[in-house]
């Protein structure tokens, strides 16, 4: 009922073209389109896991479960900032500038 009445109105268009964009990305033969955003996915899915076996570790091992997490830490504090920094700023404006063009028509 609710899709009747978004019919022939802005919001029904914006949906056409937000979907055909997922489309064209996923459809895409360029293997970097088609593979960016499920790799980044995945990248965050091993993190949020790896906290399963660290915590059945902890059970076990607490001293090799906490030296795992300090070197993991120290990893992490030894990237140069402006790495973080060129990554924030990367991903910032892709987004933005995928959401202009999507409202300007030119990103479809």
């Amino acid at each position: 009922l609710e899709l009747l009445k978004l019919q022939g109105t802005q919001e029904m268009e914006l949906l056409q073209t937000q979907l055909s964009a997922i489309v064209a990305e996923a459809n895409s033969a360029d293997p970097w389109t088609s593979r960016a955003r499920p790799s980044f996915l995945y990248v965050m899915y091993a993190l949020i896991l790896w906290s399963l076996p660290m915590g059945a570790l902890s059970v076990l091992d607490p001293d090799a479960a906490s030296a795992i997490s300090l070197g993991m830490r120290a990893y992490l504090n030894a990237l140069p900032e402006p790495l973080y920094v060129l990554f924030g700023t990367g991903y910032l404006g892709y987004t933005a500038a995928r959401q202009w063009g999507k409202v300007s028509g030119s990103d479809m």
